[in-house]
């Protein structure tokens, strides 16, 4: 699958005031997806390697409180990372960051977060940010074929945009989607992350799609579905872990949902190769 590649540049400023449940209606042309936590799962998963790291050093946190917590976390490593990408950086500043994310998630979580626990904490914990993505750090969810083959017996193209940091085609290659994907878009060749608009044109220029007549699902709100909406395409936030039952975004639980939703607005299927 081909990549895109541009000059980076931009600063982004992140607002959920253009959130709202209305999805339009008819056919779709295209569905874009978001990959961390979407397609693909870090394994085990942050929240259980935190509480693994934390018991090393005797303290006693549930896994299901640090996975809540997380969604504070990812809200501000959006922001953060759409004012300057984390990967631009020093590596001091890297580390400042990573600290602050880690004193942010514990702290949300009820957990000490002094100084010297977050220090610890974050040495003993491995998150994305440490994990090179090869497949053997991460498992494909079940829903993710099924759903992409069921999209594109039904005529519609799919695409991936993520904020990817590296190269990913060894996870796609490994995990057989990207022969299900017209386009891979990563922020890593891109050189702008979501909510940032230039990432989902990235996808939407080269696909030569109506931003109307596309649908892209993510995990995060401030990223996928504010960043979608931005450019005028329809966005759902996926919620896999059940984290968000008062948000007022439209929202599914398994791209198996989703695929049932599109699927029903769609006109009879045209069979693709």
């Amino acid at each position: 699958m081909p990549y895109i590649g541009t000059t980076p540049g931009y600063q982004c400023r992140v607002t959920l005031s253009a959130m709202g449940t209305f999805i339009t209606p008819g056919s779709l042309d295209l569905v874009t997806f978001d990959l961390y936590d979407t397609l693909i799962e870090l394994k085990p998963p942050r929240w259980e390697r935190l509480a693994a790291a934390a018991a090393q050093i005797g303290i006693d946190a549930d896994v299901d409180r640090l996975r809540e917590a997380d969604i504070i976390a990812e809200d501000y490593f959006t922001i953060e990372n759409g004012a300057l990408p984390i990967r631009d950086r020093t590596r001091a500043e890297q580390e400042t960051f990573r600290l602050e994310l880690m004193r942010i998630w514990l702290e949300a979580a009820d957990l000490p977060h002094d100084p010297d626990t977050v220090k610890e904490l974050r040495r003993l914990y491995i998150s994305e940010f440490d994990e090179r993505p090869y497949h053997e750090y991460y498992r494909l969810f079940d829903d993710v074929m099924p759903t992409l083959r069921r999209l594109r017996q039904a005529g519609l193209k799919t695409a991936l945009i993520s904020n990817a940091d590296d190269d990913v085609t060894v996870v796609a290659v490994h995990f057989d989607f990207s022969l299900l994907m017209d386009l891979l878009v990563t922020s890593a060749f891109v050189g702008y992350e979501k909510p940032d608009p230039r990432t989902f044109y990235a996808a939407l220029d080269p696909l030569g799609v109506d931003p109307q007549r596309t649908l892209h699902i993510g995990d995060q709100a401030k990223s996928d579905v504010v960043g979608a909406r931005g450019v005028g395409m329809n966005a759902v936030l996926l919620d896999r872990y059940h984290r968000h039952p008062h948000t007022d975004i439209p929202t599914v639980n398994s791209l198996t949902e989703l695929a049932d939703q599109v699927l029903a607005g769609q006109p009879q299927p045209v069979v693709r190769d």
